[in-house]
């Protein structure tokens, strides 16, 4: 049996680069194969006090970097695919800002649209409603000439309440 910690300096110095080599060879992303070196280092250290020189230290190492290399590949193997997200991805759903702007516009809007008139407010309500003005005609029981003389001057009024000019 041989101590740890100080042989654990000479082990680095002599298979610190066996140990990434055998890492890289096992991982080809360089990051991931860092990680696997990290593991390795830390499992040949735990190991070292049970070395009792049956073997080299170079093969004493290399077992060990190839067990962990072969335990990294066997959970990489049992992980989701993984994929790579563009930096452009866009979203069906808008930003929360947008959500926020548009809603605070709206309230606006209603808020406006409950200061108008009687007449105005109920062509406006439904025309926010998406109805056509054939359909507004026949809720309203209106001709579709004065649904579009209330929508016209119900969007000025709303203009004038909202501040807008256009």
């Amino acid at each position: 049996m041989i101590e740890r910690e100080g042989n654990f300096a000479d082990v680095l110095r002599e298979h610190g680069a066996l140990i990434a080599r055998i890492a890289a060879s096992y991982e080809a992303d360089r990051e991931l194969a860092r990680d696997l070196t990290q593991e390795i280092l830390l499992a040949v250290w735990r190991a070292l006090a049970s070395f009792r020189e049956e073997s080299s230290q170079r093969t004493f190492v290399a077992r060990i970097a190839h067990n962990r290399a072969i335990s990294h590949v066997a959970r990489a193997a049992n992980l989701p695919d993984m994929v790579q997200v563009s930096e452009e991805l866009t979203s069906a759903f808008p930003i929360p800002e947008t959500v926020v702007l548009q809603q605070d516009q709206s309230r606006q809007l209603l808020a406006a649209v409950q200061q108008l008139p009687l007449p105005y407010r109920q062509v406006a309500t439904l025309v926010l409603e998406d109805f056509t003005p054939a359909e507004i005609a026949q809720i309203l029981g209106l001709s579709v000439n004065a649904v579009a003389i209330r929508t016209s001057r119900a969007r000025a009024l709303l203009r004038a309440l909202l501040g807008e000019r256009t």
